[in-house]
């Protein structure tokens, strides 16, 4: 993941890091979470939003890097069902085992909890890229990059219920140019978009009331405290 870090850097990188925190800030404001976990750094500072009581933590095996909690995403330091949200940053495309990334994701998970995962869309100019840039190129090249339709029947699978999923439109030029496809030309050309965000939610059978969700443990992982480097809401920082 050290060379997407270094692209990530890069204007091109940094662009499409805005783009992409502000498609999942609009997905975030709808979703129910206390303790947010974003698997997978930008740099420079880009990271969702969160608001109130939240908590939020970055980790990622990015030695030196700006994380809360430095780890692979195939072992997350975080015990069975503490977090509300997690947020995979282009994780599945380039893990070497990117099933055992999504599994890892869904035991964190919390019931009725929620998945995004963002991944480069094979079906789309930047997949066309990459086919043509596969042996000799660098990352954002390199990936195996998944469709949607891929990424929903993981979730399935899971035991995930996925949404339609969202789609940034991005266009090949030294600086990207980016527009939600789902806003502008509708649920068709969602699915070419460069880039999917596809969310899943964690059913499980019976109620489950948010205010009984708060009293769950988070307790210490064989990997050390996971409250140590929460990051506050933008709330509680200007109090």
């Amino acid at each position: 993941m050290h060379s997407l870090h270094t692209w990530f850097a890069s204007t091109a990188g940094q662009e499409l890091a805005e783009r992409e925190v502000r498609l999942l800030n609009r997905r975030l404001a709808g979703l129910y979470a206390t303790r947010v976990l974003q698997v997978g750094a930008y740099g420079a500072g880009h990271c969702p939003a969160v608001f109130g009581r939240a908590r939020q933590w970055i980790v990622d095996d990015w030695r030196q890097g700006p994380v809360d909690l430095q780890g692979a995403p195939e072992a997350l330091p975080f015990a069975n069902e503490s977090v509300d949200v997690v947020i995979l940053i282009h994780q599945l495309e380039f893990a070497d085992r990117p099933h055992q990334v999504m599994r890892e994701a869904v035991r964190v998970l919390a019931p009725e909890g929620h998945l995004l995962v963002l991944s480069f869309n094979p079906y789309s100019l930047w997949g066309l890229r990459r086919l043509l840039a596969f042996k000799h190129g660098q990352p954002p090249w390199t990936g195996r990059y998944l469709s949607a339709l891929r990424l929903a029947d993981w979730m399935l699978v899971l035991g995930l219920t996925p949404r339609s999923p969202d789609a940034l439109a991005l266009l090949l030029r030294q600086r990207v140019r980016a527009m939600p496809y789902n806003q502008s030309l509708g649920p068709v050309l969602r699915w070419v978009g460069g880039v999917n965000l596809v969310i899943g939610q964690k059913r499980v059978p019976g109620p489950t009331h948010p205010s009984l969700r708060r009293l769950r443990k988070l307790e210490l992982s064989p990997r050390g405290w996971i409250e140590a480097g929460a990051r506050h809401s933008r709330e509680e920082i200007k109090q």
